[in-house]
């Protein structure tokens, strides 16, 4: 059995143990050491990282009673001093413990159970099974932070089944070792738990949710806490900043200033689909009269991706019998479309623009009756061209 040390003091940084046993795989070093500072992954928390007589700890496992570090070389002696990445394990403590706090709250305030815990990065998680109310949730963000401004201590209590049953917030797995390990914070959670957390809700410092989104039937959550919740702040603070300045005005306006620009841009988009329209049509007009077999073949000079989109909408709406083999070229490479009207089922123009598309150095995709897709050999589209309408004759 290994001894955890990490729940006798969750502020220990280093630590001396001897190695019980070293194996090589795959090259690397699976030990297990007599004792350990290392949490292993599990309950949804990410295990520490660190170095073990200067050798990088990878990953951490728990098999049993004991606790197996991966290790990136071989330990040379028989007793090893453990250094912990604390700065990694300090912000895990504040996240864990932040999401006991929230997923408490939830369930203080709207019976609301939490079925999983992930903890990604500088990301929390939450599954809940049943839909959740936009305003439940930011109703559990700010009594969670009330929680965490109030300073409340955590214990840790090992007590009897009865009490367990009578006041946790979700019981243990069936199959779990006696006495059951549970985490008290009074007033706002009392749940079964294997992790490591800080000592007091303060040292979370902060919890803030940053999306949520309908998942298997339920609610996913998304928070950020402590030092997590600080740096995603202060990046948002830095994209506010930038906006203002862009949109010259405080951050109450950007808002507005953001749907008179969704105006505009719509307003814009109307205006130009009509001065295309208005140049492309005497275009269109004029290669479908010129077809032959019912193939429209084009390239478009200096032209973008929504020129040769619009000359392909008006060449097809206009006949429904013609295949158009339309291209634009600018600078950015060369932009493929072929394609027949939605109604003719006579023609399938996949296989054709697929070998135009290897021919260029292209990538793209489509429907049987719209294929499009950028590529960049300027030299080789002419010859594929040819290829490709030869194809259809």
């Amino acid at each position: 059995m290994t001894e955890k040390l990490y729940y006798e003091d969750l502020y220990a940084r280093e630590f001396d143990a001897e190695v019980v046993s070293q194996l090589e795989r795959d090259g690397k070093f699976h030990v297990i050491l007599d004792k350990t500072l290392f949490f292993p992954s599990g309950g949804g928390q990410p295990c520490d990282l660190g170095e073990i007589d200067g050798v990088e700890v990878i990953e951490v496992l728990e098999s049993g009673d004991e606790i197996i570090h991966v290790l990136s070389g071989e330990l040379k002696n028989k007793n090893v001093h453990g250094v912990l990445n604390w700065e990694r394990r300090f912000e895990l403590m504040q996240q864990h413990l932040g999401e006991h706090v929230f997923a408490g709250m939830l369930y203080n305030l709207h019976g609301l159970h939490t079925a999983r815990m992930r903890i990604e990065g500088d990301n929390v998680s939450i599954d809940i099974d049943t839909p959740v109310k936009e305003n439940f949730i930011f109703e559990a963000e700010a009594a969670a932070n009330e929680a965490v401004w109030k300073d409340i201590p955590v214990e840790i209590l090992y007590p009897g089944m009865d009490e367990v049953k009578a006041l946790a917030r979700k019981l243990p797995p069936e199959n779990a070792v006696q006495p059951v390990r549970i985490v008290k914070i009074a007033g706002v959670d009392y749940v079964p738990c294997c992790g490591v957390h800080v000592s007091s809700t303060g040292q979370v410092g902060l919890i803030k949710i940053t999306s949520f989104e309908n998942h298997k039937g339920g609610t996913r959550i998304y928070l950020k806490c402590g030092a997590a919740a600080y740096r995603w702040l202060s990046s948002l603070y830095v994209e506010v900043r930038k906006a203002e300045s862009e949109l010259v005005c405080g951050y109450e306006g950007i808002n507005e200033k953001i749907l008179n620009l969704k105006s505009q841009i719509k307003d814009l988009k109307a205006l130009n689909e009509k001065t295309l329209e208005r140049f492309l049509k005497p275009l269109a007009e004029d290669l479908i009269s010129k077809a032959e077999n019912k193939i429209v073949r084009h390239v478009m000079k200096n032209s973008s991706q929504d020129d040769v989109k619009h000359l392909f909408k008006l060449i097809t709406e206009a006949d429904g019998e013609v295949t158009a083999l339309l291209a634009g070229e600018n600078s950015e490479g060369v932009f493929v479309m072929f394609g027949t009207s939605r109604e003719n089922k006579k023609i399938d123009v996949r296989p054709a623009f697929k070998k135009v598309m290897e021919a260029i150095g292209g990538k793209g995709g489509g429907s049987s009756f719209s294929s499009q897709g950028w590529g960049k050999d300027f030299q080789a589209l002419d010859s594929a061209l040819d290829e490709a309408e030869k194809s259809f004759r």
